[in-house]
Formats: structure tokens, C-alpha cells, sequence
């Protein structure tokens, strides 16, 4: 598939946050304390998520945090849902960042959001979404 154009998508409802979680002191112990309550609730939530998994050094083995993209209608339904992940109310993350995420290409989304670049130069240049005029959907 490598090297063919991505097809056009609707750029998905909702708005995606980007959570980054990096582990704290003692985090190898909790994670393997709580690994059965997380993967309830990270189950029972699977539709919010579009991806999520823990995440290392390049080429190490031990894991040092975790990343969650997740859909919400706001930040604080998104804080809400990852504040019930024993993960996080155990205590393992020494830290825990929210950023707004627009997923633009890849293969989770089918494609890419933009008909043209015309169509995102602006939002490059840091103006405001003006997606609908702009032809982005």
C-alpha cells in the first residue's frame, strides 16, 4: 500500500485528546497490580479510544508510560473517563497530559481529512478552523 495517494475522510465527529502518561517511581509494581482492573476498564470504553498502549525507550523493554487517544465531546468527560482507569488512581503516572489532537492521515482514520492543501494551509499558518469554507470536512 506503500506510495499510493490516501483517500479523502470525514474528518471524524467529536474532538480527540491525546493523553500522555509517564510512569512514576514504583510504576513496574502498580502496573502489574492493577493490569486486571485497567483492562476492565479500558474494555468496557474501547469505543472512545482510537488507539491506546503503553510505550518504552526505541529498542528498550521496560515500559515508561502510556498513551491514550481518546474521543469526547469535551475535556472534561475525557479527564473523567481516565480518572476512573485504575492506572491512574493507583498513583503509577508521576504525570498525566491532556492535549487536543486532530487526527489528520494514517491508517486508523482510512485516509486524510483534507481535499486539497489549500484546504489546511491556513490552520498551518495557526489561523482559526475555518474547515467548512475551506473545504475540509
Amino acid at each position: 500500500m506503500t506510495g499510493t495517494a490516501p483517500p479523502f475522510v470525514k474528518k471524524p465527529d467529536g474532538t480527540c485528546y491525546l493523553v500522555i502518561c509517564r510512569d512514576g517511581p514504583g510504576a513496574a509494581t502498580l502496573r502489574a497490580r492493577h493490569l486486571d482492573g485497567h483492562l476492565e476498564h479500558v474494555e468496557r470504553h474501547w469505543t472512545r479510544y482510537i488507539t491506546a498502549g503503553p510505550f518504552r525507550e526505541p529498542g528498550g523493554d521496560a515500559l515508561i508510560g502510556s498513551l491514550f487517544l481518546v474521543m469526547g465531546t469535551a475535556l472534561e468527560e475525557v479527564k473523567s473517563l481516565m480518572q476512573a482507569d485504575p492506572y491512574i488512581t493507583c498513583g503509577m503516572y508521576a504525570s498525566v497530559e491532556y492535549k487536543e489532537f486532530t487526527n489528520s492521515i494514517g491508517q486508523f482514520i482510512g485516509g486524510k481529512i483534507w481535499e486539497s492543501r489549500e484546504a489546511i494551509r491556513h490552520r498551518a499558518a495557526g489561523g482559526p478552523p475555518d474547515d467548512v469554507s475551506k473545504g475540509l470536512s
